[in-house]
This record gives structure tokens, C-alpha cells and sequence, in this order.
């Protein structure tokens, strides 16, 4: 009994609540699940709490949108914001574990303040893409995903920007933040920052979470792709602002 002390209580309720809202907005849109989580979770726990659940889940729900996905992902952009990454996440996930609680918080708004208003005002990236622009994609979004688990904006903003289909736009974007999560939580484990509680809390939110994203998954299917554009920036910056101001 004592190990599902964790789960009673009024805590973990509003946690479950926002993995479902997470699992749903990641399932439709390939991303986003974060800022919903992110944020309001570091609230409710802790800073660093926040960034191990909201990126830990997805490693064990995400495997249901991996075969649908998969066929349309474009390497040789994903190649080297990975690469990237690989570099940049663990130094964020470092600072993250020696940083001040209250200034990753208020990090994490501007982050999400940011990414409300660059799809309140439709900025997107109108610059070169190529091997470069994406390593450099790479290393502010693996950074900032290690630092305040908020990397999907930046990685998303760039691939939302590429001229092709919203299978390929969300492709890219859903395996990309897949594989930045792990290389968060990996060096934050190592780090001593995952404790019983936490697996426990991760483990069952993975219920809600998966749920919600198979029925995010299978709303998208029926969505065009001017409205899955349309929702997904426009939930993205209704998160953005109420995070924000939270």
C-alpha cells in the first residue's frame, strides 16, 4: 500500500488529467503533448518532475503511432536534428538538475509564452533547409527539451515550415521528439533524479496517456491537412497562454 501512497492524491489526479489532454493533443498533432504537461506539472511537483513524466510517458505510449508514421518520415532532415541533439540534450538535462527550481519555471513560461505568440502572429522559418539549419534546429530544441522539457516548439516550428504534406510535418515532428525525450530522461536517471515515485507515476499515467493518444491518432486521420494545421497551431497557443498565466 505504501508504494501507491503516490497515487492518492489530489496531486496525482490533476496529473492524470493533464496526461490525458497531453496524449490527446501528441496523438492529433505530433506534438505539443509537452506544453500542456510540462509546465503545470512542474507546479504541482517539481521542476524537475515535470520534465521526466511529460517526456517518459511518450517512450512507452508513442510505440502506436510509430508504424503509421514511420513511412513518412524524411531522414535526411530528421538525420542531423538528431544528431544534434544527442549533444545538446544531456547539457540541457544538466543544467536542469543543478538549476534553481523558480528559474526554469519562469523559463518555461517564456517558452511557451513563445510559442503562443509565433502562432498567434504565423512565424514560421523562411531560411535555407539544409544539413546545417537542421543541426542547429537540433541543438536549440535538444536544449531546451533537456533544460525545461519544452524542445517542441522549436523543433516543431521548423518542420511545420517545410512545404510538404501534414503526414510528413507531423511525422517528423512526433519520431523527433520521441527519440529527444529519451536522451532527457536517460542522463536525468543517471543523475539520480528518478525516484520510486516517480516510476510510479509514470507508469500509470501511461493509461490515460495512451488512451488519449490513440483517439488523438484517430482523429487526425479524418482531419485535412489546412485543418489539422489550423487546430493544432491554434492548440498550441490556447496552451501556451493559459501556462503561462497559470
Amino acid at each position: 500500500m505504501e508504494l501507491l501512497a503516490p497515487l492518492s492524491t489530489m496531486d496525482f489526479g490533476l496529473a492524470a488529467v493533464l496526461a490525458l489532454a497531453g496524449g490527446f493533443m501528441y496523438g492529433f498533432a505530433g506534438f505539443g503533448g509537452g506544453l500542456i504537461m510540462t509546465p503545470l506539472l512542474a507546479i504541482i511537483y517539481w521542476p524537475t518532475e515535470g520534465v521526466i513524466i511529460a517526456n517518459a510517458i511518450p517512450l512507452f505510449a508513442a510505440w502506436q503511432t510509430l508504424p503509421t508514421v514511420r513511412p513518412h518520415i524524411r531522414w535526411r532532415e530528421v538525420g542531423p536534428l538528431l544528431i544534434a541533439a544527442i549533444i545538446a540534450s544531456p547539457v540541457g538535462a544538466y543544467f536542469l538538475l543543478v538549476g534553481d527550481p523558480e528559474v526554469i519555471r519562469r523559463v518555461m513560461g517564456v517558452v511557451v509564452l513563445f510559442a503562443a505568440v509565433s502562432m498567434l502572429f504565423g512565424w514560421t522559418y523562411t531560411g535555407p533547409r539544409n544539413r546545417l539549419t537542421g543541426f542547429l534546429a537540433g541543438i536549440v530544441g535538444g536544449g531546451m527539451n533537456g533544460y525545461v522539457g519544452l524542445g517542441g516548439p522549436f523543433i516543431s516550428l521548423y518542420f511545420l515550415s517545410a512545404q510538404v504534406s501534414s503526414r510528413v510535418q507531423r511525422a517528423n515532428i512526433l519520431f523527433s521528439m520521441l527519440l529527444i525525450g529519451a536522451l532527457v530522461v536517460v542522463p536525468l536517471a543517471i543523475g539520480g533524479a528518478v525516484g520510486v515515485d516517480t516510476v510510479i507515476r509514470c507508469v500509470v499515467l501511461i493509461v490515460p496517456y495512451g488512451a488519449a493518444l490513440w483517439v488523438g491518432a484517430r482523429v487526425f486521420r479524418r482531419t485535412a491537412d489546412t485543418t489539422y494545421r489550423r487546430v493544432a497551431l491554434a492548440l498550441l497557443m490556447a496552451v501556451g497562454i493559459s501556462a503561462t498565466f497559470f
